[in-house]
């Protein structure tokens, strides 16, 4: 074997092993960024992420934020796969209008907890079968994103019930993001939750007023399954990861 073909070959090794400990010992996002403004009186959210989730690529595809019942587009998630190899997951909300929906009490398609938010009851868009988070309660602001990834399902049918969804800390921001499972088809996909109460400039919002409740503080820990689990989970990413993998949403 010459020296290139060695090369090449420890440098596939070192690349799939980096891949592999994304799970509880490297987080699921290379960089973040989180952003607020101000338009016609409205707080907009602005947040832009680079997710470290190996040699696949995202789909691209954009989500309007549309209000139920009244229609009102009040924002847009896109998924990008950028030339350079990056996957970029991007958010724009009108927080101010979205403050007006209700509360309600909301886990992963599988049943696992929220990252972050836990227990906490929480403002939900749904985009189809993606679903947009949003936790504006003092000390506990936060803003999140569920996408079902239909590629994951034949992890979910090896591990069953699972989250591997590390916590991070970039530029700042904290956050959780990663995969969650299961053997039902449709439960499997990838979560991005992040503390935005940084970033919102002591700006209040009126009709958040109305949603104050009983809300524990954002819980920053790593969600991790069992070690036999982990090695699935790791195992079948790997695969999509060798494989340069498109994924397909759900």
């Amino acid at each position: 074997m010459s020296i290139y073909s060695s090369l090449k070959s420890i440098t596939l090794v070192i690349t799939l092993v980096l891949f592999v400990s994304c799970g509880s010992q490297k987080p699921m996002v290379d960089d973040i960024k989180v952003s607020s403004s101000s338009t016609g009186g409205d707080i907009i959210v602005a947040l832009s992420a680079n997710l470290s989730i190996g040699n696949v690529q995202l789909p691209n595809a954009s989500f309007p934020i549309i209000l139920p019942k009244i229609g009102k587009e009040i924002g847009m998630v896109s998924l990008v796969s950028a030339s350079s190899g990056q996957n970029l997951l991007q958010m724009e909300i009108n927080v101010s209008e979205a403050a007006n929906l209700e509360l309600a009490s909301v886990r992963l398609p599988n049943g696992s907890l929220i990252p972050l938010i836990a227990d906490n009851a929480v403002l939900r868009i749904p985009l189809g079968k993606v679903e947009v988070l949003l936790s504006l309660a003092d000390g506990s602001q936060a803003l999140g994103v569920i996408i079902p990834i239909k590629s994951f399902d034949a992890i979910g049918k090896k591990t069953g019930t699972a989250a591997l969804i590390p916590a991070f800390s970039k530029n700042g921001i904290m956050g959780a993001a990663g995969v969650y499972t299961s053997k039902t088809a449709g439960k499997n996909g990838f979560v991005l939750v992040a503390d935005i109460s940084g970033k919102m400039g002591g700006i209040s919002i009126p009709n958040a007023n109305m949603i104050q409740m009983e809300q524990a503080p954002l819980d920053y820990s790593s969600q991790v399954p069992s070690s036999r689990v982990e090695k699935k989970i790791n195992k079948g990413l790997l695969k999509l990861h060798s494989r340069r993998t498109k994924l397909r949403l759900r």
